[in-house]
């Protein structure tokens, strides 16, 4: 009697091309506002608040990977956007610690 390997699916792929969509598009968004105008204070907020714009894009992707049942396609949109989101907070954190003592 032959037993047939038991195999577990990979998400890897699916996860990776989910972090790369986050930041593909987060790079797209910022080329647009360079492109815009680049002294704007649209610009500025534009790159400051680009965690909080990518809600508007991930949230709909999210729901439909969800629905499609793509689940590490899912994870890495959201690992995607917490990264993203937690680097621009960073960012933000040192830029107002930096204009918040003078910047002497």
């Amino acid at each position: 009697m032959q037993r047939t390997p038991i195999l577990k699916k990979s998400h890897i792929g699916d996860a990776i091309a989910g972090i790369v969509t986050v930041f593909g598009i987060d790079i797209l968004i910022i080329f647009i506002a360079l492109f815009l105008n680049t002294l704007s204070p649209v610009f500025i907020s534009v790159i400051f608040s680009i965690g909080l714009i990518q809600l508007i894009y991930v949230l709909p992707l999210l729901r439909w990977s969800v629905k499609r049942r793509v689940k590490g396609f899912s994870k890495g949109l959201l690992f995607g956007a917490l990264a993203i989101a937690t680097i621009n907070f960073g960012c933000f954190l040192v830029t107002f610690k930096f204009f918040s003592s003078g910047a002497r």
